[in-house]
């Protein structure tokens, strides 16, 4: 039998029978808030002003960026953030000077099209140097007006943010009618609520968002713990056999969709309860009944949850789905492929929804540890690695994916996990 490959991988085990897991937990202030308020301040003239943002990767490469911006004809190289390229995009569409934007070569598979089209309807001036639809491109700044656009957002929502991100500082502002399924949409709405607090005058009513000429004053923008890694302590919760985990600084009161995570993991055996120094989660009752869960809004859950049903070895439906392809992997493919060696079985219904099972057909290789691969995706090595609690001795190639948005996220499992 051939040796196992652990290569560039990171060993995770329970070091005790009983799962048990107690202790307090940091985690990071959220990529999403952290890049849109360094957008709000690059706009508005007080980018130096913000003190606190996230560690994450994406947000140091925005972040580097804007504080670097101050030549012209530059190459600008987004590395593998596809919110930070689209935020950039129309950012140097109004911004004087010829500019090259590119990224690695996933992120120059992921679409821009649709954001393209608006910003070339508003006037800008974009073309495409390799592939029409995705990165790299060529950008002449120039003065954007504003105006009256349509905006097709069924691959991404942050092509609508990119735009309402500038749009206080049009003179026309802006009013954007979105297409498509509206998925995502409580991240237009942090973007929006973002906007307000920075006093720009901006709603959005159903499908259709206006935003009027309101440069953005200086204020503080408090940015908060991030719901999307709080999912990967909730799955340990699920797989444990008790727990009291303090998650700390996190909130309810949260301009962030995936707080709902609390509500999805609900039927899985989590309790989660808000106090002073954050959020509690501890052992609740399991109603797994007809489990079906929707991911329209909030596609980065995806993974916690079904690693969390197949480590319960419980069947379930997983829809709004069909975008997961789009991003830093093609997440229900690169889970499917991974799940499998656990014995569970992530099969497709259709483009928007998959079904998980456990075959009886598909035994558990004889081949131990398990070793997963991350696919190069973040979202996809932190799911896997709640799963030593069910499986044993796990090992993730190439856990240092996690840094684009969770660098410390091996330090706090070692808290409670052996990993080396």
């Amino acid at each position: 039998m051939g040796e196992i490959d652990t290569h560039n991988a990171l060993a995770i085990s329970f070091p005790f029978e009983e799962k048990v897991l107690k202790g307090s937990m940091t985690l990071p202030l959220s990529k999403s808030e952290s890049n849109r308020a360094l957008m709000i301040a690059e706009y508005g003239g007080f980018l130096s002003s913000i003190l606190q943002i996230s560690d994450s990767n994406d947000t140091i490469v925005l972040n580097n960026i804007l504080q670097n911006i101050d030549c012209r004809n530059t190459e600008i190289n987004c590395e593998d953030a596809g919110t930070v390229a689209r935020f950039l995009m129309t950012f140097l569409a109004c911004r004087k000077g010829t500019w090259l934007l590119t990224g690695t070569n996933r992120l120059c598979q992921r679409p821009m099209g649709d954001l393209v089209d608006a910003l070339r309807h508003l006037g800008a001036s974009v073309d495409w140097l390799e592939k029409e639809g995705c990165l790299p491109v060529k950008i002449l700044g120039v003065d954007i007006q504003g105006d009256e656009v349509v905006l097709n957002v069924e691959k991404s929502s942050q092509f609508a943010s990119s735009l309402l991100l500038a749009a206080p500082m049009w003179p026309k502002g802006l009013k954007l009618h979105l297409e498509g399924n509206l998925n995502s949409l409580p991240y237009i709405d942090m973007t929006l609520a973002m906007m307000q607090k920075a006093g720009a005058k901006c709603q959005r009513t159903g499908s259709y968002v206006k935003v009027d000429y309101s440069p953005y004053q200086s204020v503080k923008q408090s940015v908060t713990s991030d719901w999307s890694a709080a999912s990967y302590w909730f799955e340990m919760a699920t797989l444990s056999d008790d727990c009291d985990l303090l998650l700390e600084n996190l909130s309810f009161d949260s301009l962030q969709g995936d707080a709902i995570i609390a509500e999805m993991m609900r039927p899985l055996g989590v309790a989660a309860t808000e106090e002073e120094n954050g959020i509690r989660l501890k052992k609740g009752p399991m109603n797994p009944e007809k489990l079906v869960f929707d991911f329209s809004n909030t596609p980065d859950l995806f993974p916690a949850v079904v690693a969390a049903c197949a480590g319960l070895k419980l069947k379930a439906r997983f829809r709004g789905v069909k975008n997961l392809a789009l991003k830093e992997s093609d997440r229900v493919g690169a889970m499917a492929e991974e799940l499998q060696k656990t014995g569970a079985v992530l099969s497709r219904i259709s483009d928007d929804e998959v079904l998980l099972t456990s075959s009886e057909k598909h035994q558990v290789p004889s081949l131990h540890p398990v070793v997963f691969n991350s696919h190069n995706d973040h979202r996809v090595a932190m799911a896997l690695a709640p799963l030593a609690l069910t499986i044993g001795e796990t090992y993730i190639k190439n856990p240092q994916v996690v840094e684009k948005s969770y660098p410390a996220f091996w330090h706090e499992v070692g808290k409670l996990f052996d990993v080396r």
